[in-house]
Parts: C-alpha cells; sequence; structure tokens
C-alpha cells in the first residue's frame, strides 16, 4: 500500500474523504473553507488564530462581510466564500418547520441565530395567526450601522397581506447590546397604536443583540395591563 505524506494543509480534507469528517475540530473544518495557508502558517493554523480573535466559533458566526475583509489573510474573495457559507446556513434554518411563536422566549430562540453576522440594522416581520404559528419572515428595512428605518404603514402592509391576525416586529443592534433606544421605543408605541386601529395587534418589538434580546412585551408587561 502506498502511503500518503500529509502535510498540514491535507490534513483536514484526507480525513474528510476517509470518512472522519464528524472528529474534525473547529479549526479544521474552517480551514477547510479557507483553502491555503499564508506567512508560514497552515490553513488550520491560521483558522485557529481567527477562532481565538473572535472569541470561538459564536463570535465567528457573528462575523459580517465587511468583518471577514478586515480579518488578516483573507481577500475579497474568500470574504465572500466565507459569508455565503453563514447565509446559507441562515436560509437553511428559514426552511425548517414553521414554528409556533406564542412567548418572547419563543421569539428569541428563532430569530437569534437569524440575525447572527448582520453588520448593518435590519427591520423585520413576522406575521402570524391567532395562535402564534408563523405565516411568513420578511426583511422590511436595511439600514447602517447604527440605524434603519420602517413605517407602521408599511409593516402591517406586509402583515394583513398574509393574512395575519398578530405581527411581531424585530430588528436587530450590530453592536450586541439590545438595550432599546428613545427611537425603539417611540417607533414600538407607534406600531401598537397603528395595530390596534387596525384589528390587527402587536405580539412584541424584539430587539436582538449578541446573544440575548429585548422583549418589549415582557419589559413592559403588556400581558399584564
Amino acid at each position: 500500500m502506498r502511503m500518503v505524506d500529509l502535510s498540514p494543509d491535507q490534513r483536514p480534507r484526507e480525513r474528510l474523504l476517509a470518512g472522519h469528517g464528524e472528529g474534525l475540530s473547529e479549526a479544521e473544518l474552517l480551514a477547510l473553507l479557507w483553502g491555503n495557508g499564508q506567512r508560514g502558517k497552515s490553513a488550520v493554523e491560521l483558522a485557529q488564530d481567527l477562532l481565538t480573535r473572535t472569541s470561538g466559533l459564536s463570535g465567528l458566526l457573528q462575523q459580517g462581510l465587511n468583518d471577514w475583509m478586515d480579518q488578516e489573510g483573507i481577500g475579497p474573495a474568500k470574504a465572500c466564500q466565507l459569508w455565503a457559507a453563514q447565509e446559507l446556513c441562515r436560509r437553511a434554518r428559514r426552511t425548517t418547520i414553521k414554528p409556533r411563536i406564542n412567548s418572547p422566549k419563543a421569539a428569541g430562540e428563532y430569530l437569534l441565530p437569524r440575525c447572527q453576522g448582520y453588520s448593518e440594522e435590519r427591520f423585520g416581520l413576522l406575521a402570524l395567526n391567532a395562535k402564534g404559528d408563523l405565516l411568513a419572515e420578511r426583511i422590511l428595512s436595511q439600514g447602517t450601522s447604527t440605524a434603519t428605518l420602517v413605517s407602521p404603514r408599511e409593516f402591517f402592509r406586509e402583515a394583513l397581506r398574509f393574512g395575519a391576525t398578530t405581527a411581531l416586529a424585530f430588528h436587530n443592534h450590530p453592536s450586541g447590546d439590545p438595550s432599546p433606544s428613545r427611537e425603539d421605543i417611540q417607533l414600538t408605541r407607534r406600531l401598537r397604536a397603528a395595530g390596534e386601529s387596525l384589528g390587527v395587534p402587536l405580539a412584541d418589538h424584539l430587539i436582538l443583540g449578541c446573544e440575548s434580546f429585548h422583549s418589549f412585551r415582557a419589559a413592559e408587561g403588556w400581558d399584564r395591563e
């Protein structure tokens, strides 16, 4: 039998082809996407350096396209490739069985993974029926790194288009801090008022941070009103 001399860059690929992919480390899996090593370091070593700089896999998954391009040793083409892998994961989550979102906890668990890696604010809608079953999910606005704009009219027009009985608003804070701003509070009040007048109550407004979220419903005690 001919023995194969495995270099550090080849080991993850050879192990995968030999049927041992599930035993690969996070750095080795990332190295498979990364490709070749650079500057005297193997792809695995570069990948491990990146995981260290981003505080592990959870931090890595929050990288936006610009974040990837700022990493040492990653050019535009590789940054696009890595970001595309993240986006495929996000879209795959959206094709699973539609959940029942009937509490702030359920909403947060559903939305947090979907908003990781966004380097700008995105404002979205979950159209729900009376039981909280998800009818549709839409991103309505994409803004800057600190702000996004959406009007109550636009928000509820989309909700009604999908036959929603209730509608849940959400947006992310790229800073990772889900604390509401004055603008967030004002917009939530406007959305609640518009929903009441249209007969489509606002189920909640979630602000999504890095690993936590703020629920206006829970924080303001809507269920006690």
